[in-house]
């Protein structure tokens, strides 16, 4: 039987409900996303070890660091195994394997990346899928809170108040000329509460930042 691609059939929760529409004289600044400190490849199997991949990223580096992320896994692994002992028996000897083994698959590393990044971070997991014969590989599929800074420009601010105004005072002006063109007053009422609506939004107060869902693709690798 085939095997299923590593990248098929990812699925993302939708988190994002409708988000704050902003106004002309305003944009987002991203902020980066935070992290967790990085762990040292010599920290014990109960510390995560953790890749985060960004675009730019060299698709090679991050090979190398999993592979001696892995490489301190198995060390610690097979450290407390001694075969040379003559006062274990064989039955003991294998115990220790085993246990040795076991530490190894559950000790893994988890390579992380949201946004275009998630793609390098498929095929890094695809390279390791690729040597079978030596790593386990699985995919998780999740989602990070980011926060972005809303930055206004009280200049464009001021001139689309500016603005505003003056289609409000020059449609106040043809009011009857407007009726008159045959126009309901059901339309004339529409195009009033449009009116009133943009020019609130223009003077609302606007909050410093926002918060949002981001989609995020983890591959965690171990030894078999």
């Amino acid at each position: 039987m085939a095997k299923k691609p590593l990248a098929q059939d990812l699925q993302f929760e939708k988190k994002n409900q409708d988000m704050l529409k902003l106004p002309k004289h305003a944009r987002i600044q991203k902020r980066p996303i935070p992290h967790a400190a990085i762990a040292s490849p010599y920290a014990g199997p109960s510390v995560p070890k953790t890749v985060y991949v960004s675009t730019k990223t060299p698709f090679m580096s991050v090979i190398k660091r999993v592979q001696k992320l892995l490489r301190q896994a198995e060390k610690r692994a097979t450290a407390s195994v001694n075969l040379s002992n003559g006062k274990k028996s064989e039955k003991q000897k294998f115990a220790q394997l085993v246990r040795g083994q076991e530490e190894l698959v559950k000790e893994e590393v988890f390579v992380k990346a949201t946004g275009r990044a998630m793609d390098k971070v498929l095929s890094v997991g695809k390279w390791f899928e690729e040597r079978g014969d030596e790593f386990v590989v699985r995919v998780k599929t999740g989602s990070v809170l980011v926060v972005d800074d809303i930055l206004e420009d009280e200049g464009v601010k001021k001139a689309e108040a500016e603005k505003v105004q003056a289609e409000e005072e020059e449609k106040q002006e043809d009011k009857d000329t407007t009726a008159e063109s045959g126009l309901s007053k059901s339309a004339i009422k529409k195009r009033k509460r449009a009116a009133r609506a943009v020019a609130e939004a223009e003077e609302s107060e606007l909050p410093e930042t926002r918060t949002r869902w981001v989609n995020m693709v983890e591959v965690a690798v171990a030894l078999k």
